[in-house]
């Protein structure tokens, strides 16, 4: 108990509301536990809660206390309130906040006690069987399983403030601790150290975000099979579904050669995929939001079914999740889970930390983004050129989680566009170039842009109705031998401009304003082969077409015919990202330009911090 405050807190009436603002560790559980056995309803929360953000939540659910690092206050508000339902509140968790604003969850002693009565007596928990856990205990997973798990079985909790991986297990091992709770994100740092195993260690429970089939491998690479994963939601406090203890093939099978699952439903929960989202019905569920209907009737059927948001299917009997809902990319109307594309992406030889993300394209909907962390340029563009379905914007760095490790898609997706020609018009632009380039070859034209053209399309008709670009390329047929004087110059210039302002050379334009937009910044479109920078140089755009090692591009030619230029507007995106990443710019990204199986460029960025947007954008070249 706490040595200053148990008795202020005994003097509160039952039913009274505490915010509770303490670092993890144990005068947190002891403040927690008092709280849980005088009936109090405890509101706990992250410890860098600033002062007013803790007032404000107070004032929300009338809390007659506050205990934080300083002791308990009294804030002056009602600390009586209406006689609460049977089996009383007990918390009232408020949410991260990182998929829509924070609400405050609202769970019953009934709840919390049978969850926590379900998942000890899954884990063994016992006075013979201590437990242990580096996990916050103001988040649900720790309070309930953890500290409750073992208030309430007597079983010892080897309790750890922060993850030290060395010191986790030199603690578990001291202790005799038969179990212990990880997450994802602490798990990687635990593989990173290598301690050895705890002696008295069955296993790992990990939970609160995916686990990836490449940290399973890594784990069993130094560990074995000694890893249970579970899932759960706040609102069904904590765990509904937790793993099977699996022997080496077993989990060689689930967790290495396909995406983990994360396990059978608990004793008296049930299951439903409604049009692939995971629905849960159980007696552990919430009583409901805090003064927000609308967010539960929302959330939770007249029938007692909590739509989780997440979507899944079944795998061997055991669940299988595939992402939130609202992140499921639909490309056209085809679906993409973004768990589903990340494992592609390790299949295919990426590491390290990255995520799929939807990103806005007005023509399907949605494509597929992919934003890394300390991945080398090289790799990613090794995986992105073998694989089947490559993104149409890469980000490098700027990767966001949760505090459990959980990608914070939706956020990341925010800063990132992304544009598609369509194949069969740019297909009947191919045709027409290739069929210029075929006569001007005839004539004794020589230019490797035209020979490329040429060994792409052979001798196809170019088909369609006229386009602008169309009748470019007649002018450069037309003109090609004709002495450069002014009357010609001054011809090349106007069409020169006019082809920046049309298809298919203003979708780069377009496309460059959508960047700069998404990064704060208002300005014109940047053309072709035009360096700027918005914000005093805080962001810096180029939008360029196909590298001169490229793919075949039919406007190569017409560009170098009508600007001079040996380049056409290309640029070798991966090798200005390499540059750039050497450079230390935070983020750095490209926003790639295609055509069905044709690339046609795109857009390169970069950011730096900056001390606000402003709209001027200048051309630098």
């Amino acid at each position: 108990m706490i040595r200053t405050d148990s008795g202020a807190l005994a003097e509160l009436p039952a039913g009274a509301r505490v915010v509770i603002r303490l670092p993890n560790g144990h005068e947190l559980a002891d403040t927690l536990l008092a709280c849980f056995d005088l009936r109090l309803v405890a509101v706990p929360l992250h410890p860098r809660t600033t002062d007013r953000a803790a007032a404000g939540i107070a004032q929300r659910v009338l809390a007659a206390a506050l205990v934080d690092a300083h002791g308990l206050h009294h804030t002056g508000l009602p600390d009586i309130h209406p006689a609460p339902a049977p089996d009383g509140l007990a918390f009232i968790m408020f949410t991260s906040g990182s998929t829509g604003p924070r609400k405050g969850v609202m769970l019953s002693r009934r709840a919390v006690l049978g969850n926590a009565a379900r998942t000890a007596a899954l884990h063994g928990l016992t006075p013979q069987r201590p437990h242990g856990t580096c996990l916050p205990l103001y988040h649900c997973n720790a309070l309930v399983m953890s500290l409750l798990g073992t208030h309430l079985t007597g079983a010892p909790l080897t309790l750890q403030a922060a993850l030290d991986p060395a010191g986790y297990f030199a603690a578990l091992d001291a202790t005799g601790a038969r179990t212990a709770s990880i997450v994802p994100a602490l798990l990687a740092d635990l593989l990173e150290a290598g301690p050895d195993w705890p002696d008295g260690l069955e296993y790992l429970i990990t939970a609160a975000a995916p686990l990836t089939s490449d940290l399973a491998r890594r784990f069993h690479r130094r560990y074995g099979p000694r890893l249970r994963q579970g899932y759960g939601l706040t609102e069904a406090v904590n765990f509904s579904f937790t793993m099977p203890r699996l022997d080496d093939a077993e989990f060689r099978d689930q967790y290495l050669e396909h995406t983990p699952p994360v396990g059978a439903p608990l004793p008296d929960t049930e299951l439903r995929l409604e049009s692939g989202e995971v629905w849960i019905r159980t007696p552990d569920l919430m009583t409901g939001y805090w003064q927000d209907k609308p967010a539960t009737a929302a959330a939770v059927t007249d029938d007692g079914w909590l739509r989780t948001g997440d979507l899944g299917e079944l795998r061997d009997g055991l669940l299988v999740l595939r992402g939130r809902a609202g992140e499921r990319i639909n490309r056209g109307g085809e679906k993409y889970y973004p768990l589903d594309l990340e494992h592609g992406w390790r299949e295919a030889g990426l590491s390290g930390r990255f995520a799929a993300v939807a990103v806005d394209e007005p023509t399907l909907g949605q494509g597929i983004g992919l934003v890394v962390t300390e991945q080398p340029v090289s790799a990613v563009r090794d995986v992105y050129e073998r694989a089947s379905l490559r993104p149409s914007a890469i980000q490098f760095g700027g990767f966001l989680a949760t505090s459990t490790g959980k990608p914070q898609r939706t956020a990341m997706s925010r800063g990132l566009a992304a544009r598609r020609l369509a194949p069969a018009r740019y297909e009947r632009l191919l045709c027409h170039a290739a069929a210029t380039a075929h006569d001007l070859l005839r004539t004794g034209a020589e230019h490797s842009g035209l020979r490329a053209l040429a060994a792409w399309a052979g001798d196809r008709p170019s088909g369609g109705k006229d386009e602008v670009i169309h009748d470019a390329l007649d002018f450069m047929r037309q003109h090609w031998h004709d002495k450069d004087d002014a009357e010609l110059s001054r011809a090349k210039a106007r069409w020169h401009r006019t082809l920046l302002a049309e298809w298919p050379l203003s979708v780069h334009a377009e496309l460059t304003a959508d960047v700069a937009g998404r990064h704060g910044f208002e300005g014109r479109p940047v053309p072709l082969g035009t360096e700027a920078r918005f914000g005093d140089g805080s962001l810096l755009v180029l939008p360029h077409g196909p590298a001169a090692d490229g793919p075949v591009w039919p406007l190569g030619p017409l560009l170098s015919f009508l600007n001079g230029s040996t380049e056409g507007g290309g640029t070798d995106r991966w090798t200005w990202l390499t540059r750039l990443r050497d450079r230390g710019f935070p983020t750095a990204g490209c926003s790639v330009l295609r055509a069905g199986r044709h690339d046609l460029g795109g857009v390169l960025w970069a950011r730096q911090p900056d001390s606000g947007p402003n709209d001027h954008a200048g051309a630098t070249g």
